[in-house]
């Protein structure tokens, strides 16, 4: 075996200072990851959220080279300490506070904070998507949900009813509610585009990474993530109301009802997947 050189024993001793500064921003952050793994398994808004860590793995995974030569030639920043010092405390009172949204955006922050600490931007550069990414696991803040549903709803119910109208279908809604010859719907929260929007954010995301070129290119993916959760809601809505009519209320419940939802997750992604690769 051959001894380490003397100048290779500071580098390693570095680098395992490093090693024990994630560990233990890790370890931070462990209060808030155990809060939002309780969320993800009782929200069906947010029930993808145990992926996004995976898939941020999978991401600093592919920019090992560019970790790996930062690691080399570390160069901690003057105020690199006191920064993950203070990002540090900030997840510490958003988790004693119980604020989900600021805790788990607190994670990244944190790790971000000690990888600035740590190696500077050369070290930070490189986890800058995946950091980003491992944002969109933060619930959003219970007033901006009601909010949104508030907006989206209606907008939702309002379209489908033109094209139902359009149809010739019998037809009157007030609201949120649909009324149809023999049958009273409700347009649900999860036919609002909401949590179509919220699902499809993060697999926008990387189908804008892999499948597009340009800043601009991936921004516009992503922003049509809007969009097209709104119309295949807006479908989805449309196609319950005509089956309801057809075949009875069985078409907006149980195993069918839940089959559309999936549908329209599958056909939301597949759409982004066309989006990405007209505009590469």
């Amino acid at each position: 075996m051959v001894e380490p050189t003397f100048s290779e024993r500071p580098q390693r001793l570095e680098q395992g200072l490093v090693a024990v500064i994630f560990a233990f921003a890790l370890l931070l952050c462990v209060p808030a990851a155990r809060s939002l793994g309780f969320l993800f398994g009782r929200v069906d808004l947010y029930a993808h959220g145990y992926l996004i860590p995976v898939v941020a793995a999978y991401l600093t995974w592919l920019e090992r080279g560019a970790i790996r030569a930062a690691l080399a030639r570390l160069r901690p920043p003057r105020w690199g300490a006191p920064l993950a010092l203070l990002a540090a405390t900030f997840e510490g009172l958003m988790v004693v506070g119980d604020v989900r949204f600021a805790a788990g955006v607190g994670i990244p922050l944190l790790l971000a904070a000690a990888a600035y600490g740590a190696g500077g931007l050369p070290l930070l550069r490189p986890l800058g998507l995946p950091l980003v990414f491992l944002s969109l696991m933060a619930p959003l803040p219970g007033f901006v949900v009601d909010d949104l549903l508030a907006d989206l709803k209606p907008i939702v119910t309002r379209c489908a009813v033109e094209i139902l109208w359009w149809s010739g279908q019998a037809i009157h809604y007030e609201g949120n509610r649909i009324e149809i010859p023999g049958h009273v719907l409700f347009v649900a929260d999860a036919c609002s585009g909401l949590t179509s929007i919220v699902t499809l954010l993060p697999v926008a995301c990387v189908v804008a990474y892999f499948l597009s070129h340009g800043v601009w290119r991936r921004i516009a993916v992503v922003l049509g993530v809007i969009p097209l959760a709104m119309a295949v809601n807006i479908v989805r809505v449309v196609v319950t109301v005509k089956l309801v009519s057809t075949i009875g209320a069985s078409a907006a419940q149980g195993l069918l009802h839940e089959g559309f939802g999936l549908a329209t997750y599958a056909i939301g992604t597949a759409l982004l997947v066309a989006l990405a690769r007209a505009l590469r």
